[in-house]
């Protein structure tokens, strides 16, 4: 009884920074993303929750994933061999589909000692916290990739926890129509013709 009650109280438990960072994706998607993570958090019902670590990206922030490993020092991945650390991202600015809030990466977040506090970042995507038998990260896959997103770990420079949709426009037709002024008013975010608003 105890455990069910756990596992409904843990379904009802929300990530305060992933909703707000869903806030600041492309307002085409912000429902569909909302119901999403409704479904990640549902699926999820152990000792680790899902974050979405980034969402919308300005270019500037783009750029300075791109210098991390090449100009500027990552602390992760530094060896002699690489003494700036690992690269981070290939994309520069404009260049990611996080430059136009329609793409988001994921963390999950483990209670490691039991309290309710997820407060332990883990990028393992085969470990399955909750015992369904189902790894926690791959849950989330499936549920994505059933509301037609395309997911980074497919690709063959892989990017797990990277997930875009982009319908069916490059980065380059995007950006031309942020720097042709085809945005929603007050915003960076790309009209996308055809694509009706969901907010």
């Amino acid at each position: 009884m105890e455990k069910n009650l756990n596992k409904i109280l843990h379904n009802m438990t929300k990530d305060k920074i992933t909703l707000s960072r869903i806030k600041l994706m492309h307002p085409n998607l912000r429902k569909e993303v909302e119901g999403m993570y409704q479904l990640f958090t549902q699926a999820l019902t152990g000792k680790a929750i899902c974050r979405f670590a980034y969402t919308l990206r300005s270019f500037k922030e783009q750029n300075d994933l791109f210098a991390l490993g090449r100009t500027v020092a990552n602390p992760n991945g530094k060896t002699t061999k690489r003494p700036f650390g690992s690269i981070v991202t290939n994309a520069r600015g404009g260049q990611s589909y996080h430059n136009f809030g329609l793409a988001f990466d994921i963390v999950l977040l483990k209670d490691t000692e039991g309290t309710g506090k997820f407060n332990k970042a883990s990028w393992e995507t085969n470990v399955d916290f909750d015992g369904d038998g189902k790894p926690d990260w791959q849950e989330i896959v499936t549920i994505a990739k059933q509301h037609g997103w395309e997911w980074g770990g497919d690709w063959k420079f892989t990017d797990m926890p990277h997930f875009q949709r982009t319908f069916g426009l490059s980065v380059v037709e995007l950006s031309g129509l942020v720097q042709n002024g085809k945005v929603y008013p007050g915003t960076t975010y790309p009209i996308i013709e055809g694509k009706p608003m969901l907010v």
